[in-house]
C-alpha cells in the first residue's frame, strides 16, 4: 500500500502534466493568425519613352520603353480603313488594343459608337470619369474615360483631329486582379496613355 508522501508526489506530477499540456495547447491557438492575400509587386516602368511608327504613314506615338507594339492581323488587309495595333505592357500582364479609323465623314458615328461601348462595358457606368485633352495647334482632341478596376477593360481612350482620323483603344489584363491591388498599375498607365495622346504626330500632306 502507498504511503500518504508517494500518492501526494504523484498527485503533484500528474498536476505538472496537465498544466503543461494546456499551457501548450493555449499558446498554439494564440501564435496562430491567418495572414492576409499576398499581392504582386508593382515596378512602373522608367520614364523613357521610344516612338512607335507601325501605322506609318497614318500616325505615330510614343510608348514606354519596355512596352512591344505590333500590328494586328487586321491591319495586313489591304483596302481597310481601320488599322489594328497592340502594345503589350509584359511587366503588368496587360494590352493595350488600339485601332486606327480614317475618317470619311463618319466621325459623329464613330464617336456615339465609342462612347456607348465605353459604357456598356463598364460595371457602374455612374462612376466612369472622363478626362478630356485638347491642343489647337496639333489639332488633338482626346478622352480618357476609366471605368474602374472591377470592370473587364478598365481603361479606354479616343483621340482624334477631327478631319483624317480616330484612333481607340481599351486596355485588358490577362487575368482578373484585385481592384485595390492594380489601382497603382492602372494609374502607371493611365499617365501613360496620357503621355501617347499628347506625342502623336501625324505627317503632313
Amino acid at each position: 500500500m502507498d504511503s500518504p508522501a508517494h500518492i501526494r508526489f504523484d498527485k503533484i506530477i500528474l498536476c505538472l502534466l496537465l498544466f503543461g499540456m494546456t499551457t501548450g495547447i493555449y499558446s498554439c491557438r494564440q501564435k496562430y493568425t491567418p495572414l492576409p492575400d499576398g499581392y504582386f509587386r508593382i515596378d512602373p516602368y522608367p520614364e523613357s519613352y521610344k516612338r512607335s511608327e507601325l501605322l506609318l504613314p497614318l500616325i505615330s506615338f510614343e510608348i514606354p520603353e519596355g512596352t512591344i507594339a505590333s500590328l494586328g492581323d487586321d491591319s495586313l488587309q489591304h483596302g481597310t480603313d481601320v488599322r489594328w495595333l497592340n502594345i503589350r505592357y509584359p511587366r503588368y500582364r496587360a494590352t493595350l488594343y488600339c485601332s486606327y479609323h480614317a475618317l470619311q465623314g463618319n466621325l459623329d458615328r464613330l464617336l456615339a459608337e465609342s462612347k456607348e461601348l465605353i459604357y456598356r462595358q463598364s460595371i457602374r457606368p455612374d462612376v466612369v470619369r472622363a478626362n478630356s485633352y485638347e491642343n489647337d495647334e496639333q489639332r488633338i482632341y482626346a478622352t480618357l474615360y476609366d471605368l474602374s478596376a472591377e470592370s473587364a477593360t478598365p481603361l479606354q481612350f479616343v483621340v482624334t483631329d477631327s478631319a483624317r482620323y480616330l484612333l481607340r483603344g481599351s486596355l485588358y489584363f490577362d487575368e482578373p486582379g484585385k481592384s485595390d491591388s492594380i489601382a497603382p498599375v492602372i494609374d502607371y498607365l493611365s499617365n501613360d496613355i496620357a503621355h501617347l495622346i499628347e506625342s502623336i504626330e501625324t505627317p503632313a500632306r
